[in-house]
């Protein structure tokens, strides 16, 4: 008798508890986004631009917005970006006012997130969904920066959400919104293409299961003309122009090697399962997490293929929005077209991720709104707490702003103006725009194969945008050349200074003994400056170095870590967050 008391009462409980989310889910919602809106606040303010923000402000810095566009074709992004920081200089420079529209836009892609997936897959699928795109510290990152993605991710969530709208109401007006949401995500980041792609099979499928008018279709159809008409013009003006470029060349072989599908070293099959692992371990920022919820993934796709998700979609609807998209983008990948994996450019791909694991927990949940928001919770609050740091990285101690203006007060008062300042092309982006008070760099052209620009009295010689970071041998070779073409004097004194993510190459020089008492002038890990005289003993650029570069790395062994630490079952997976959590993937 007591038990099926309890029992009751549970009922009840949860019936009240239902009552009481239905009255205030919005309220809920609106609450957790302006949570968001603070984290990604805290996150934009008082670091100084990485490189990447600086080029994208050093590209939008022009004189007209034609300026801007002729600049923007030498990046691998649609140029809206750039337009809208050009836009924003009358409003000033500083590092907040240049994120404020991806925090903003982040932001409001939660709300719409939420919105969307409420219509979908029901309220507590939402919410759970709303607490990860909210409060992961990844997209928390992501959005508060000068990037695309804020922009990328509102623009294609406000195209699904006015889509449903517009088929649900038969509005040709929300049709309309809905297809300019998704032109302004063409113009935003290239990757919007799956997504497109995607949401238009869906939306036929959609159109032809519903009693939609025919002014609601052809509002669609000349939406997808645009579509269609706006990609060849990309393709014509910018995308063929940039396939094959130093810049191509460098991500497909250097950092984003591992999302590229190489023919003959790679199985097509390893490749899909790794990439997709490593895409939720990026998206949730912890390794053994994102290994969890990946699984967790699958089992929301068998339920959404084996028709067991409430949803207002059919299985088919449900597998083209959430699946289709994956397997574009994995497509692209194989063909050498698109990076696929864990990497920021794979970012519109969280929206079907979280969208399909917060069905599943809400699925393993049993419907219970209270459970399904707990385990989220724990999810979010364990990659806080066992974060892993992708590469590059830059912790945020090293890029306080304090360091960038002790550094820059650094070369006013101790480099002299006759002593030149030498850097490769990260650096150069990153020390012009912060030594020249975020005023237009112009590069004097005195220098034949070098980018040299001058703030405040203080020479800069930068290497073109081919040569991004700085190798020892790298080095050796770009200076030797400077010192022949610019006709430097023995004796003079060249400063070189390194600022940026990867800040090692006093480190790596000291390995020679040329420059064993190498001295450096350091503010913080990531901006460090040293000095050279023309003339002193170099190593030939081919020199073996006195140590080697790293002791032999050994692969990862968590059975291994776990069994030498004595652990228990329940203390063994905290242990094993941890030790990845100090990995990069």
């Amino acid at each position: 008798m007591n038990r099926l008391l309890a029992i009751a009462d549970n009922k009840a409980n949860s019936a009240a508890w239902d009552r009481w989310r239905r009255s205030h889910i919005n309220a809920i919602a609106l609450g957790t986004v302006a949570l968001g809106f603070v984290l990604r606040v805290q996150e934009a303010v008082g670091t100084f631009l990485n490189p990447d923000e600086a080029l994208h402000f050093f590209i939008a810095n022009r004189a007209s917005l034609h300026a801007v566009y002729q600049a923007s074709l030498t990046q691998a992004h649609p140029p809206l970006l750039f337009f809208l920081l050009y836009a924003l200089r009358p409003f000033g420079n500083s590092e907040f006012i240049l994120r404020l529209p991806s925090v903003l836009a982040g932001s409001l892609f939660c709300w719409i997130f939420f919105k969307w997936l409420n219509r979908i897959l029901g309220p507590v699928v939402a919410l759970v969904g709303l607490i990860f795109a909210t409060l992961l510290p990844p997209m928390i990152n992501v959005t508060a920066q000068v990037r695309q993605y804020g922009l990328l991710l509102v623009f294609l969530i406000s195209g699904a959400w006015f889509l449903e709208s517009a088929l649900e109401k038969d509005s040709p007006g929300l049709m309309l919104i809905s297809a300019a949401s998704l032109w302004l995500a063409m113009l935003s980041h290239y990757s919007a293409l799956f997504f497109i792609a995607a949401v238009g099979l869906y939306a036929i499928l959609r159109i032809l299961s519903s009693e939609t008018s025919i002014s609601t279709a052809i509002t669609w159809l000349a939406g997808q003309i645009v579509i269609v008409a706006l990609a060849v013009s990309l393709y014509l003006t910018h995308i063929s122009k940039i396939k094959g470029t130093s810049m191509a060349e460098q991500a497909f072989d250097g950092w984003l090697r591992k999302s590229y599908f190489h023919q003959g070293s790679d199985n097509a099959l390893t490749f899909l399962l790794t990439r997709s692992f490593s895409l939720f371990q990026y998206s949730f920022g912890q390794l053994v997490v994102g290994d969890i919820v990946a699984l967790l993934f699958l089992a929301g796709i068998v339920f959404l293929l084996g028709n067991k998700l409430r949803s207002t979609r059919t299985r088919y609807e449900l597998a083209v929005i959430f699946v289709l998209p994956v397997l574009l983008n994995y497509a692209a990948a194989l063909r050498d077209l698109y990076p696929y994996g864990g990497t920021r450019h794979c970012v519109y791909l969280t929206i079907f991720a979280l969208a399909v694991v917060s069905a599943c927990i809400v699925k393993v949940a049993r419907e219970s709104a209270v459970r399904a928001i707990a385990i989220a919770i724990l999810i979010v609050t364990l990659c806080f707490i066992f974060r892993t740091n992708h590469a590059p990285y830059i912790a945020r101690a090293d890029q306080s702003r304090s360091n960038m203006l002790h550094a820059v007060t650094f070369i006013r008062e101790q480099v002299s103006d006759s002593d030149p300042i030498f850097v490769d092309y990260e650096s150069g982006i990153e020390l012009g725009h912060y030594l020249c008070e975020q005023k237009a760099v112009t590069y004097d052209g005195s220098i034949p194969g070098f980018l040299v620009f001058h703030c405040g009295g203080n020479r800069v010689i930068s290497t073109i945008p081919d040569v991004w970071a700085f190798t020892p041998t790298m080095f050796l070779q770009e200076f030797s050349r400077l010192v022949r073409v610019a006709n430097l004097k023995p004796g003079q004194v060249v400063w070189v200074a390194e600022a940026g993510w990867m800040v090692k190459l006093d480190d790596e020089l000291r390995k020679y003994s040329e420059f064993h008492d190498l001295k450096t002038q350091a503010f913080g890990n990531n901006l460090r400056f040293f000095t050279l005289t023309v003339g002193q003993p170099l190593p030939p650029p081919d020199a073996t170095p006195l140590r080697a570069h790293h002791k032999p790395s050994r692969p990862f062994n968590s059975r291994a870590v776990l069994s030498s630490c004595g652990t228990t079952p329940a203390t063994s997976v905290i242990l094993l967050m941890h030790c990845r959590s100090k990995l990069v993937f």
